[in-house]
């Protein structure tokens, strides 16, 4: 095998163990993650997971005893969907780096893949060409 081969493939050994040691990091930091929302006039407190599921709700004041039925629930509600946004946000910025070139967290459909990116009409330009014709 020549030295310029062998280099490169212990340099991509190198990124794998990288990005494995990474994404572990991320999962551990994920396990412990929580967000925390209080309604105006401190009425609620929710506090959900990194996937959304709330994990607690307190009543921080007596707050709650003077309001209807309807206007607690929707405190709760409104409370309870802002933990989860936050989380949300939590996780993007935790994730975002991780991605791969042309596919993002953020936006209207996070997620989504950009095909023109990963896949263009000529494939050298492409995010999976890239580095392979260095050092050869």
């Amino acid at each position: 095998m020549s030295s310029s081969l062998q280099d490169q493939l212990e340099q991509t050994l190198a990124e794998y163990r990288q990005k494995r040691a990474d994404l572990q990091k991320m999962q551990a930091q994920m396990a412990t993650m929580s967000s925390t929302a209080t309604s105006p006039r401190n009425v609620v407190s929710a506090t959900v997971d990194t996937h959304g599921q709330i994990t607690a709700i307190a009543f921080p004041t007596n707050a709650y005893k003077n309001m209807a039925p309807a206007e607690l629930a929707s405190a709760v509600c409104d409370t309870v969907r802002k933990a989860q946004t936050m989380a949300r946000e939590q996780l993007v910025e935790l994730m975002e780096p991780m991605m791969p070139a042309g596919m993002s967290m953020r936006g209207k459909e996070p997620g989504k893949l950009d095909i023109d990116r990963l896949f263009p009409e000529n494939p050298e330009d492409g995010v999976f060409f890239r580095g392979l014709g260095e050092g050869v």
